[in-house]
């Protein structure tokens, strides 16, 4: 099974190569550059600054624990590409020319009609969060602000035009405790994705599984939005026991929020 991965550059999204290369034919992955403005503090107060500094640092460290024997990318060809690029015509051209099984994304921008209708029901995107309950950027964030850790996990699905609204193959959670930190829960959504990845494209393939549409609107989330007050807020929240109080709930309160999950051979 032929596959290309388009992605990013951080240890996050080497492992999932690993993982895709482990168990597909990869033959290409293209990493886009992460927009500059996503860490960038330059307009915020010292005290903002501060803790939006220490966040990624927070990050990389539990990505360095989770996934540091994944430095490089997988022996495949590798093409890197500046943010915002990842629909270019030198990309388009390449994937036309491989034409592969699938096409996977996990952590670009927004892919385009030029991609998306030529590869029809071929592009699966890997997005971190439930759809349609989060949809859009930091998704596996922003449940921790409305106190709903029911709806962490991730969400194999089409991608489509409208952002994370295609039709879903497979959803799942992490297992979770109620030590785990904010970065712990994130990597621990990577780190099961990965495993579960390659059995659902070969289940997909092989038409053992049936895509779902997605109903409902839920919420779309903009990473501008995540203001350093909403993030403080986030891991307050943890600190005040939010994880724990759902896990002794944690049946009922995920039955509230249903997510595909077929039988995997």
């Amino acid at each position: 099974m032929q596959t290309v991965l388009l992605t990013s550059n951080n240890l996050r999204h080497k492992y999932l190569a690993h993982q895709i290369s482990e168990n597909t034919d990869l033959q290409l992955v293209i990493t886009e550059k992460k927009s500059p403005a996503i860490t960038d503090t330059s307009g915020m107060d010292p005290a903002d600054a501060t803790f939006i500094d220490q966040h990624f640092k927070k990050r990389a460290a539990s990505e360095e624990d989770y996934f540091g024997a994944y430095h490089n990318f997988p022996e495949a060809e590798l093409l890197e590409v500046e943010h915002g690029m990842m629909n270019s015509g030198q990309v388009v051209e390449r994937l036309k020319a491989l034409d592969p099984v699938f096409i996977l994304l996990f952590g670009t921008s927004i892919i385009m009609s030029q991609i998306l209708n030529h590869f029809k029901n071929r592009v699966i995107n890997f997005h971190l969060g439930l759809s349609p309950y989060y949809r859009g950027s930091a998704t596996n964030l922003f449940p921790l602000y409305y106190n709903e850790p029911e709806c962490i996990g991730a969400t194999l699905h089409l991608a489509s035009a409208e952002v994370d609204r295609g039709a879903i193959l497979y959803q799942f959670r992490p297992e979770i405790s109620k030590d785990d930190s904010l970065h712990d829960i994130g990597n621990k959504t990577i780190l099961k994705g990965g495993k579960l990845l390659p059995k659902v494209l070969e289940a997909y393939r092989n038409t053992e599984i049936e895509t779902i549409e997605q109903q409902g609107a839920g919420r779309v989330c903009k990473i501008k939005d995540l203001t350093p007050e909403k993030l403080q807020k986030i891991y307050q929240n943890i600190e005040q026991g939010l994880i724990e109080e759902y896990l002794q709930d944690k049946k009922r309160r995920d039955l509230a929020f249903k997510i595909v999950q077929p039988e995997l051979l």
